[in-house]
This record gives structure tokens, C-alpha cells and sequence, in this order.
């Protein structure tokens, strides 16, 4: 009996073993929130490739955009055991601070998608990240620019709403709506645009928030026509919540068909396109965020097997236009 008993000790011991050894590669994905429909896209690309590879995709994120509560989802995910890391960067400073130490310590190779490290965290650490995987953020802010240039040709005054101040990628995102609208980089002016004094407004990556932003600048347009003439939100926010933007902007729409006021909008989510082909904005700048979550674990795959990467992986853009056949191109 107890010959037996020792037998199957080993046969459970061997089989934890190999269970062990054949354990398949797992890759964490970060968001900067599970909240917002954007990410979802990654989500699904992320599964997708974890599929085709026999891997393991392990997606988790805040439930708001923040920092602090990244780097905890990290943290805890390396103790756990990890083969690579893709992170959307909310805060370059936090991150370093403590997760991205982790991961060096214990020589877990990190990329980066949708949101990068700042330029400074880089400068630091060249080696901070193999890969950023993404938009050409400053790119994909000079389309948002063009596009509203070619709309209101004569110009006129404008004001952003952003979400966090300290992302990379939004901060690239604005320099390019400047160089988009003409904005000279030495003296700072355009011959035909003027920025509100009270923008870029900040809404920390909150839906409502954004929303109520949107709000605040659609009244100011209806009381002060002349101080307003175009809206450009760098990201999808306020779309998200399909039903009260539909509330806030409706009331609105004699300006809108008269191109008294231009609404433009970074992304091109399913939402965004419906609300767009109902008159409620009047183009979109869009990503591919499928591509980001899927190229994440492509790359971090890459790595596990030894072999090289490109630093910069970009994905591409489609521009939407109301009243354009095909809407998307």
C-alpha cells in the first residue's frame, strides 16, 4: 500500500512537473481603463493573436484611467509570472518608479501600445521598452488639423478637450493639431486659427467628464457664436456614451448643418460612426486599436524567441467625413 502511495506521489509529482515545463508564454496586456470601448478593440486583437500562437493573453486594466492603479495591476501580475509585458502608458513617472523596475529586475521584456513612455523616461532609460506599438500619435493629430482645415478653410477659433495632461500620446497628439492648422513652431501663431485662452481642456480620460466639457463649449458657441468655431476632441470620450451625447449636441444641430461649428473627434469606434452618419459631429480621425492589441502579442513573442523587433511599430489611420461616399477611407 504504501509502495503504492509513494508511486502515485511521484506520478503526481512528475505530471506537476511537466505540467510546468509545458506551460504556455504568458503575456500581460494594460490598458488605461477596461471601461472604454476603445480598449475592447485591443482586447479581442490580443485574444486573437494569443490563439494563433498557443500563448496566453492576460488582459486587465483599471477601471478609470489611473496611473498608480497600473503599476499595482503589473506589479502583482510579475509576482504571479510573466514572459512580457504591453502596457498603454498613463504616467511615465509612476511607472518607472516601481513596475518597470520589477520587470527589469526580473528580465521581463516590456513594450508599449497606444500611449508610450514620455521622451524624458526614454532619454533615462533607452531601454526603458523594446517596442511602441501604435498610432504615429503627432501624425494622427496633424489629420485631426488638416481635417479641419479642409472643412473651414477660412479658419476661425477652436478649442481642444483632451484627456491626461501627462500622457505621451495626447501631448504628441496636440503638437500635431497645431502643425496641422499651421501653427509656426517659433512664434507659436497661425495666419487663420486662434486657440481659445481657456483650452486644451482636460477631462483625466472620463467619459462624462468630457462630455460635460463638450457641453460647457457647445453653450459658449450658442451664446458667444464668435468666440467658438470648431471643436476638436483628440480622442473618443464623450461618444462613448452614445445616448446623453446624442442629448447634449441635438439641440445643436442648426449650427452644426450650417457648419457654424465644426465637431471633429479622434477615433472611429462603431459609436463614433453611427453618431457620425446621423449629422451629430463632422469627421473622425480613427486608429486601429485591434492592430495594437494583436501586434502586442506578436511582438512580445518576438522577444520570447530571441529574435529582434522594430522599436517603432505603427498601425494605421482611416478618415471619416460626414456627407463622403464611402463615409470611411
Amino acid at each position: 500500500m504504501k509502495a503504492c502511495l509513494f508511486s502515485l506521489l511521484i506520478l503526481v509529482s512528475c505530471q506537476s512537473l511537466a505540467n510546468e515545463v509545458s506551460s504556455k508564454p504568458r503575456f500581460l496586456v494594460v490598458p488605461k481603463t477596461v471601461t472604454n470601448p476603445f480598449f475592447d478593440d485591443v482586447e479581442k486583437g490580443c485574444l486573437q493573436a494569443a490563439a494563433e500562437l498557443d500563448v496566453e493573453c492576460v488582459y486587465i486594466g483599471p477601471e478609470e484611467a489611473d496611473a498608480r492603479y497600473q503599476d499595482q495591476i503589473i506589479s502583482q501580475q510579475i509576482e504571479q509570472g510573466l514572459d512580457g509585458i504591453s502596457v498603454s502608458v498613463i504616467n511615465s513617472r509612476v511607472l518607472t518608479h516601481r513596475s518597470m523596475q520589477l520587470a527589469k529586475q526580473n528580465q521581463i521584456p516590456v513594450v508599449t501600445f497606444d500611449s508610450d513612455f514620455s521622451e524624458k523616461a526614454l532619454a533615462a532609460d533607452p531601454k526603458l521598452r523594446h517596442s511602441y506599438i501604435g498610432t504615429d500619435n503627432f501624425q494622427f493629430g496633424f489629420q485631426l488639423g488638416r481635417l479641419t482645415q479642409a472643412l473651414k478653410p477660412q479658419g476661425g477659433s477652436f478649442c481642444i478637450i483632451t484627456g491626461h495632461k501627462g500622457a505621451a500620446n495626447l501631448v504628441e497628439r496636440i503638437s500635431g493639431v497645431y502643425a496641422g492648422l499651421g501653427f509656426n513652431n517659433n512664434s507659436g501663431k497661425s495666419d487663420l486659427w486662434e486657440e481659445l485662452s481657456r483650452c486644451p481642456i482636460y477631462s483625466d480620460d472620463e467619459a462624462q467628464r468630457s462630455l460635460n466639457n463638450l457641453d460647457r463649449m457647445l453653450r459658449l458657441h450658442q451664446y458667444e457664436p464668435k468666440l467658438l468655431d470648431v471643436i476638436i476632441t483628440v480622442g473618443a470620450w464623450p461618444q462613448t456614451l452614445e445616448f446623453k451625447y446624442s442629448d447634449v449636441v441635438s439641440p445643436h444641430s442648426d449650427s452644426l448643418a450650417s457648419k457654424r461649428l465644426l465637431l471633429i473627434f479622434g477615433d472611429t469606434l462603431e459609436v463614433q460612426k453611427r453618431l457620425l452618419a446621423q449629422g451629430l459631429a463632422h469627421g473622425n480621425v480613427g486608429q486601429s486599436p485591434y492592430d495594437m492589441g494583436y501586434q502586442s502579442i506578436y511582438t512580445l513573442y518576438s522577444i520570447h524567441q530571441g529574435k529582434a523587433v522594430e522599436p517603432l511599430i505603427h498601425t494605421k489611420l482611416e478618415r471619416c467625413v460626414f456627407g463622403q461616399i464611402p463615409m470611411c477611407q
